[in-house]
C-alpha cells in the first residue's frame, strides 16, 4: 500500500482530472519505469488515492487561510525504504532522490503548473500491520504477489506461492 491523501481546495480538479491524477500516482509504483527508477513494481490495486476537498478559508498555514494550497500525506507499507535501498545497493537518500523525481513528474501538471503551493510527506508503517481483504499480503516479488498484480486483486495463497 501506498495510501495517498490529498487535501485540496473544493473544485480544484474535475472528476476526469482526479482519475488521471490518481493514475499518474499509481504509475509511480507500477510497471517498468518503477522497476527502473526505484527497483520494484507493486500490484496496481495496492495504491489508493483519496481527495479530501476543503472550502475556501477552511485550510490554514501559519494561522493564515490558504485557498491555493494542497497538502499531501502518503503512507507506505508494501515496501520499506531502507530495505529497498539496501537491495538496490544504494543509500536511502539516493533511493528517495529517484522516488521524488517520479513524484514531481506526477504532481507537476496538477499542482505546480496550476500555481498551487504544496506540502508533501511520507510515513512508513510496519508491513506486519497490513491486511487486504483479511489476508496478509504475500511477500515482495513472490509468486503470490505476481498473481495479485496480474489479477489486480487479492486472493488466497498457499505457502508454496510465498517465495519467488
Amino acid at each position: 500500500m501506498p495510501l495517498w491523501q490529498l487535501f485540496t481546495p473544493k473544485d480544484a480538479f474535475t472528476s476526469e482530472e482526479k482519475h488521471d491524477f490518481a493514475t499518474r500516482i499509481t504509475n509511480i509504483y507500477t510497471g517498468p519505469k518503477a522497476i527502473e527508477s526505484i527497483g520494484f513494481s507493486l500490484p496496481r490495486f495496492y495504491t489508493s488515492v483519496v481527495f479530501h476537498e476543503f472550502d475556501p478559508h477552511s485550510f490554514f498555514v501559519g494561522g493564515e487561510p490558504r485557498d491555493k494550497f494542497i497538502q499531501i500525506e502518503v503512507v507506505h507499507i508494501a515496501r520499506v525504504t531502507e530495505t529497498v535501498a539496501e537491495l538496490n545497493g544504494e543509500t536511502v537518500e539516493q533511493l528517495l532522490a529517484k522516488y521524488f523525481v517520479l513524484v514531481d513528474e506526477a504532481l507537476k501538471p496538477y499542482i505546480a503548473d496550476r500555481g498551487y503551493e504544496c506540502e508533501f510527506h511520507v510515513e512508513t508503517a510496519p508491513f506486519e500491520t497490513w491486511r487486504i481483504d483479511g489476508l496478509t499480503p504475500p511477500p515482495p516479488d513472490s509468486e503470490a504477489e505476481k498473481r495479485w498484480a496480474k489479477d489486480n486483486k487479492s486472493s488466497p495463497y498457499t505457502a508454496t506461492l510465498q517465495t519467488a
